[in-house]
């Protein structure tokens, strides 16, 4: 039995907690090792008292009114995230000094580095838990006139996970200072 009462669909904005727990639950049940969580086009402004769409939003133009609710929308979002990860660290694994956090890679992140021009360039990503050195911001340079790809984050997390490869689509090497 489930220690969770049965999901009733509200839509994605209003169900994003309890996706968040269904996936902790998963992951702690050992019923996953692999989880994805995609807030798209499905995510309605509204139900946050927005009357603006999400995707009208993200084209802002520099316009602060529409900043500013975009910045409400994706706090939101950022603060589930946040719960989630509390979530995982106080889930203790079983023996194990650790926690469900420790033990799982949560990525978060978008696949526009500024959505108002449609570009995909220094996205912002958040890696968090999985035994990595965490609390820094990193800015990765180019490298000569090219940028890191993001594959050698890629590559980096399945190193983590035990695959023994040495590339993962465009990557050139993994990223350093990541380690525990």
């Amino acid at each position: 039995q489930a220690p969770v009462p049965k999901p009733v669909n509200q839509g994605l904005t209003k169900d994003l907690p309890a996706i968040y727990d269904l996936i902790a639950l998963a992951l702690q049940t050992d019923s996953t090792r692999v989880a994805t969580l995609e807030v798209g086009g499905t995510f309605f402004a509204s139900d946050l008292g927005i009357r603006e769409g999400y995707h009208s939003l993200s084209h802002h133009g520099q316009d602060e009114s529409k900043l500013d609710l975009l910045v409400q929308i994706e706090l939101y979002q950022v603060q589930q995230y946040a719960r989630f990860l509390e979530k995982l660290k106080t889930i203790r694994e079983p023996d194990s000094e650790g926690t469900l956090l420790d033990s799982t890679m949560v990525l978060f992140g978008s696949g526009m580095g500024n959505a108002n021009s449609h570009t995909n360039t220094d996205l912002p990503l958040i890696l968090a838990g999985g035994g990595f050195r965490h609390g820094e911001y990193k800015v990765y340079p180019e490298e000569g006139n090219r940028r890191v790809p993001l594959s050698n984050l890629y590559l980096t997390m399945l190193q983590r996970f035990g695959l023994e490869i040495d590339s993962f689509s465009m990557s050139r090497g993994t990223l350093t200072g990541f380690d525990a």
